[in-house]
């Protein structure tokens, strides 16, 4: 649990003591505190002198990876079957950019999803849902699969792409699920065999469509041809969607891919295994 305002401020005006023992509990109080520190942006709302503001950004520089693995066990501790698909896509882009300000992020995600609902019709048929959202997001926004270079790691972090407007077929679902979710529509993961789609499913509706390409709507029987040719046998299964856990594992065995194989970056590669790692020890 975090400290109150008053208390973690007077801790953080501690860090400028060279004691040995304060330094220490300064530490220990930021990495206690992580995943608020991380998703808030705790420390940057107070006033503090820029001396200890210097002081903080280059603590938190020393322990960033630290804080990144202790977020995550505070999140995946938190969550009873399922991880927060947001929370942990958000750590992952303070992972590869601790300069990013999530709380703006979050933000940002509001904004777009309040531009859509304000187009949405207010009844019909959910296919309609779908089309609008689609159009707003590819089409007017510019939204796209990054098939010129699809394993810059860029592809896999939320912050560059909302920037960039580019991705690959799991992140820029991702999105969609994020901004759907604002919106009250039931968008569920579908993990095909090299390629990542969407399920709107209400219960009584499914819509399968392709953020990869613009939204293209996929009928269930093209699904399961598509699951024929890669001779896979539960189809159903797959069909029917995955957890947020096997999307945010999916994309950490895509950045650990990335940067082992195509940058390689052997001290990021080795991150990214260590956090899919604690992933499947809550579970697997």
């Amino acid at each position: 649990m975090i400290e109150t305002g008053t208390q973690f401020e007077h801790i953080l005006k501690l860090l400028d003591d060279d004691s040995p023992e304060i330094q220490k509990i300064v530490r220990t109080t930021l990495l206690d505190n992580s995943l608020d520190i991380i998703l808030d942006s705790k420390i940057q709302k107070f006033d503090l002198p820029e001396e200890s503001q210097e002081q903080i950004l280059s603590t938190l520089e020393e322990i960033h990876f630290e804080m990144v693995t202790r977020a995550m066990t505070q999140l995946c501790e938190a969550q009873l079957e399922d991880i927060d698909l947001e929370k942990a896509v958000l750590l992952l882009a303070y992972w590869n950019n601790p300069a990013t300000n999530i709380p703006e992020m979050a933000s940002q995600l509001d904004d777009m999803a309040d531009e859509i609902r304000k187009q949405l019709p207010a009844s019909g048929h959910p296919l309609s849902y779908i089309d609008i959202m689609n159009q707003i997001i590819f089409s007017d926004w510019g939204f796209e699969g990054n098939a010129e270079d699809y394993y810059n790691p860029e592809n896999s972090f939320l912050d560059r792409i909302l920037d960039t407007r580019k991705g690959i077929p799991i992140s820029l679902s991702v999105l969609c699920m994020l901004l759907a979710r604002r919106m009250g529509l039931p968008l569920v993961g579908i993990p095909m065999p090299a390629h990542f789609i969407l399920k709107y499913d209400d219960g009584e509706d499914e819509i399968f469509f392709d953020p990869f390409y613009g939204g293209k709507v996929y009928s269930r029987e093209e699904c399961l041809r598509y699951l024929d040719q890669a001779k896979i046998e539960n189809k159903d299964e797959i069909l029917g969607g995955c957890t947020h856990y096997d999307i945010i594992a999916r994309m950490m065995r895509n950045i650990q891919l990335v940067y082992s194989s195509y940058r390689e970056e052997p001290e990021k590669s080795r991150q990214a295994e260590e956090l899919l790692k604690l992933l499947e020890k809550y579970f697997q």
